[in-house]
């Protein structure tokens, strides 16, 4: 990851895609979205997600027809 790489929160991500947050989880559970970065110890629920703005961007790109 490059300095300059912006980290998303799940509420910034469905905020900029006007989705829930649950619906970003299950995209990312049924493979069809980016998986976040993971930071953090213990189980999954204790960890921070963040996603790259850049992955995201190159998603929206590749859905458009």
């Amino acid at each position: 990851m490059t300095s300059h790489s912006k980290l998303l929160k799940v509420k910034e991500v469905a905020e900029w895609l006007d989705v829930s947050e649950s619906a970003i989880y299950k995209w990312v559970n049924e493979g069809s979205f980016p998986e976040p970065y993971k930071f953090g110890s213990g189980d999954f629920n204790r960890k921070t997600s963040r996603w790259k703005r850049e992955e995201i961007e190159e998603w929206l790109d590749d859905k458009r027809p």
